[in-house]
């Protein structure tokens, strides 16, 4: 990409003349626009939203900012000056307040809950999306964690925000790794109060239609996204499950207490349905194989029954217990990685790859595309042989790579680089993403991710 002048919005005609700029100079634009610009106001907006919020606080009563302007809240008073929804005003408060440094009773002055966020955020390093990223999953740990792994946390989430194939999703993802990592009490407590919180309610037919609400867990979740993935391929056109058959209710004798709500029932029902429906040899096979939900942990976390199993497709954890518990079952089929992250090798003679592989695969690359920034799901790519078949290259676990129809059909046209360093992918960005061309480690498998901060954390404490 060639030199380009980096995009003033103040400068007269700047804004009308955007559809005059070539295509180097509109990346350009959108960058520099976000970099120079678009960081800055969000942080002060941020900062704005907490003081004016802190001035208006109930304790002060009449003499509050907000109550001097005739208005309820520092909330309302924002709403009024800036034209911004609430919800809108509220996600401006709650992530100003974190950055912003605390004073006691007595006036002592503390700083920030986050300072090493809050100083990036000044100095333009990260988006407001980033930080909110950050602060939504560590937050709720601050009374509870190691502050040196908290501080730890923060420091490698920023630092990963700063790198240019770093989005907010992705980060989101790490920052749920980094929370699950360093709290102290684990996965199980959210996870107890998460099942009391379980339940499916259908509505009232409105129109021909019942709504349906409520909350899945993780797995059972996890086995509808799978079987939506089987149903819903883009390869296939839409097919439907069976609907024959009917229950029957004529146990004999003592049955156990059911202590569940009629939406815990409804709840479980569906996930023996999803169970059911995944074994059936007519659903619809995933890549050749049965939607199976796959489990992933660590091989060390298994053996200590510390750290979390990830069920595919599903931004949530388990607890160690509930994958003990699910391999059990015979309906999940848990993936186990080494420290480092490689999947414990799987190899085939033939040129396609097996559903086996594809499954180790997906394992390690996250079940999505291993593209940057691609959330393609694992079931939609296709298996790249990072050395060409024709070459030598062996259709094996550790030469291929889940890459989306697009990302497979550009590699070699879009100046991305791919290679497999030690069983995992890298990824090099071309020269104007880039221009220093480091390899780039993709960072979606989180019990690979989970390895790696539980070192940084050893490190720490040395």
């Amino acid at each position: 990409m060639t030199t380009t002048t980096r995009f003033d919005p103040l400068a007269p005609g700047a804004v009308a003349g955007i559809r005059d700029l070539g295509d180097d100079a509109l990346v350009v634009a959108a960058r520099t626009l976000e970099e120079d610009y678009g960081r800055l106001v969000d942080v002060a907006r941020l900062a704005i939203a907490a003081e004016v919020e802190h001035r208006s606080r109930r304790t002060l009563g009449g003499d509050g900012l907000a109550a001097k302007l005739g208005c309820r809240s520092g909330t309302e008073l924002l709403e009024r000056t800036t034209g911004a929804t609430v919800a809108t005003i509220r996600k401006r408060v709650r992530l100003g307040e974190k950055l912003r440094s605390r004073s006691s009773l007595t006036g002592e002055l503390f700083p920030a809950q986050f300072p090493v966020l809050a100083a990036a955020l000044s100095e333009g390093q990260l988006s407001q999306d980033m930080a909110a990223a950050i602060v939504d999953e560590l937050a709720p740990t601050i009374e509870r964690v190691n502050p040196d792994h908290l501080r730890a946390a923060e420091t490698a989430l920023v630092e990963s925000a700063s790198e240019p194939t770093t989005t907010a999703e992705e980060l989101k993802i790490q920052a749920m790794v980094w929370r699950v990592t360093i709290d102290p009490d684990g996965v199980e407590p959210e996870e107890e109060e998460a099942l009391a919180r379980r339940g499916i309610r259908l509505g009232k037919a409105v129109g021909g239609l019942v709504p349906i609400t409520g909350n899945l867990t993780p797995l059972v979740a996890g086995q509808l996204q799978r079987l939506f993935n089987a149903y819903l391929t883009p390869r296939t056109a839409p097919v439907f499950l069976p609907s024959d058959g009917d229950e029957s209710s004529g146990a004999e004798g003592p049955v156990m207490e059911d202590d569940r709500t009629p939406d815990q029932q409804r709840h479980d029902v569906l996930g023996g349905i999803l169970s059911a429906a995944a074994r059936d040899p007519e659903t619809p096979k995933v890549n050749g194989a049965a939607p199976t939900v796959l489990v992933t942990v660590t091989a060390n976390d298994l053996n200590q029954g510390t750290g979390a199993g990830w069920v595919d497709g599903i931004n949530a954890p388990i607890s160690l217990r509930s994958v003990r518990q699910l391999a059990c079952t015979g309906e999940t089929q848990t993936v186990t990685l080494d420290a480092t992250g490689a999947v414990i090798q799987l190899t085939s003679p033939t040129r396609g790859f097996t559903a086996q592989q594809r499954k180790a695969i997906g394992a390690r690359d996250g079940y999505h595309c291993a593209a940057p920034g691609c959330g393609t799901p694992g079931d939609w790519c296709e298996i790249h042989h990072v050395t060409p078949h024709a070459d030598g290259g062996p259709t094996s676990v550790d030469n291929g790579v889940l890459l989306c129809w697009h990302h497979h059909r550009t590699l070699g046209s879009s100046g991305w680089e791919i290679r497999i360093n030690d069983g995992v992918p890298e990824f090099k960005p071309p020269p104007w993403i880039n221009p220093d061309g480091t390899w780039i480690r993709t960072t979606k498998a989180k019990p690979r991710l989970t390895a790696a901060l539980k070192r940084a954390l050893k490190e720490t404490a040395e």
